[in-house]
């Protein structure tokens, strides 16, 4: 029992020190690498491409010295043809090492190293009388597709394997008859054929290891990253959702209600709620806005209007001067970026039984009156919307309205929601909502016309921002 303790002893020890000896080989290698790809690389090269450089030269390294021992020891064993290949390949591969390192040419170094590794293994098989009487020694050449799928690119790489199954099958119908001499020992043949084989299978684990250790290192990066932005994107949506009116407003003789809905964290729609009188006699300002595209830099835009709309409304005037105002403003803001944003801007007066609106670009608002059961636009004629021309005119429309009146703004993410066969949920549908609701509250309406899209959208992705505000004339 002893004896075989201590023989499980020694050989846990041996393991031990065998695997001790690779993680310093392993941290060897990774050494070389950082060496290597400071060695090669440009202050411009990402860290994909210096990995790639570094990891092609310790190869071109590798096979260099093996060459050289390879060329040694086939003319040791009297074969002068055969180690030259070898031989050739270290002096044409230090020549090209040494290029490299003086001119910086990546592609020329790559394709060089490449042709070398493709051709010359197959040339030393032929010269030694064929794939069994050298070893297999034309393995080493799927080192050269393999090196273009990691140093070129997946595109790139399909040229090479197909070179490479070329001279396979050109080397099974040579099979050594154009050279006869002697054969090696069988036991030299046996040992080339464990060293090719396990050398070529060695090489390609640790270039697969360092290639999926980088990929780790990578995608751990971009989960990083992802988490920040998504964290910036919460911090963001929650400061816009702070924006938007948090309860809707009491007002004399109106029933209103607003909500926002958008297709990513932020978006570029807009609604507010404006003071521009006292709501116990009956007037409010309501203002819809849609920015082009959505996100971020929709969100940005979106939330300047609104401070400008607050700020320069605060000061009184007509709305028709308001609008003009904002968009000299924001024309200014985005001249170079293309963006705008189209707008509704109403004031109402219960008091009198009056609305007062700009339309800028916008959808017209919905009037729906269900004594006489007629829709009608609240159009604004040809108004462009802000942020085209800095010198833009906006026109005010007023029209009277009555008890019982259902008013609805909304964006186009309403009607313009598709279903997964690609179906737009349409104006007709939203009349139809209005009409068989108009007896409820404004909320409710709202509520109906947000269930309704979604029940038409199903599973398909909300791909705008949608915005309603409904508002119902009560009576007196």
């Amino acid at each position: 029992m002893a004896r075989v303790k201590t023989k499980t002893q020694n050989l846990m020890i041996r393991v031990e020190g065998l695997s001790n000896g690779l993680k310093k080989f392993i941290n060897f290698i990774n050494f070389w690498i950082y060496r290597l790809s400071n060695t090669g690389g440009l202050p411009s090269d990402n860290e994909e491409l210096q990995l790639r450089k570094a990891v092609l030269i310790l190869l071109a390294c590798i096979y260099t010295i093996l060459g050289v021992f390879w060329g040694l020891a086939y003319l040791a064993l009297g074969r002068p043809l055969a180690g030259s290949f070898p031989l050739g390949y270290s002096a044409i591969s230090v020549i090209s090492l040494i290029y490299f390192f003086r001119s910086k040419r990546y592609k020329f170094f790559c394709r060089s190293q490449l042709v070398l590794i493709l051709i010359l293994p197959f040339a030393l098989q032929w010269s030694l009388g064929g794939f069994t009487a050298s070893g297999a020694v034309a393995i080493w050449s799927i080192l050269s597709p393999i090196g273009a799928l990691m140093f070129a690119g997946t595109t790139r790489a399909i040229p090479w394997f197909l070179a490479y199954a070329v001279l396979m099958i050109l080397s099974s119908v040579i099979s050594g008859k154009t050279l006869p001499q002697t054969a090696l020992p069988p036991n030299l043949v046996i040992i080339s054929f464990v060293m090719n084989i396990g050398g070529v299978s060695a090489i390609v684990f640790f270039l697969l290891k360092y290639f999926v250790r980088a990929r780790e290192e990578v995608m751990a990066a971009l989960d990083k990253e992802h988490q920040r932005v998504k964290h910036s994107l919460s911090l963001a949506m929650e400061v816009q959702q702070n924006l938007l009116p948090k309860f809707d407003p009491k007002v004399v003789g109106l029933d209103i209600s607003g909500r926002s809905i958008y297709c990513d964290e932020t978006g570029g729609d807009y609604y507010d709620f404006l003071e521009v009188g006292n709501p116990e006699d009956g007037k409010i300002g309501i203002v819809v806005g849609d920015v082009s595209d959505h996100g971020i830099p929709s969100a940005l835009l979106m939330a300047t209007v609104r401070a400008q709309i607050r700020q320069r409304c605060s000061s009184f005037g007509n709305i028709d001067q308001v609008v003009a105002d904002v968009n000299f403003k924001l024309a200014q803001d985005v001249i170079d970026s293309g963006r705008f944003m189209t707008l509704f801007y109403t004031e109402i007066d219960r008091h009198d039984n009056i609305i007062r609106w700009v339309n800028a670009g916008h959808d017209p608002a919905i009037i729906y009156d269900p004594i006489k059961d007629e829709f009608d636009n609240l159009d604004g004629g040809s108004n462009l919307a802000l942020g085209v021309m800095e010198d833009a005119k906006f026109q005010e429309v007023q029209r009277d309205i009555a008890p019982g009146q259902l008013i609805v703004i909304a964006t186009d993410g309403i009607w313009e929601a598709r279903n997964p066969n690609g179906e737009m949920f349409g104006k007709d549908r939203l009349y139809k909502i209005i009409r068989q609701n108009a007896s409820s509250a404004a909320k409710e309406i709202q509520g109906t016309v947000i269930e309704s899209v979604g029940r038409f959208r199903k599973d398909a992705r909300l791909e705008d921002d949608m915005t309603l505000v409904v508002i119902k004339i009560v009576k007196d």
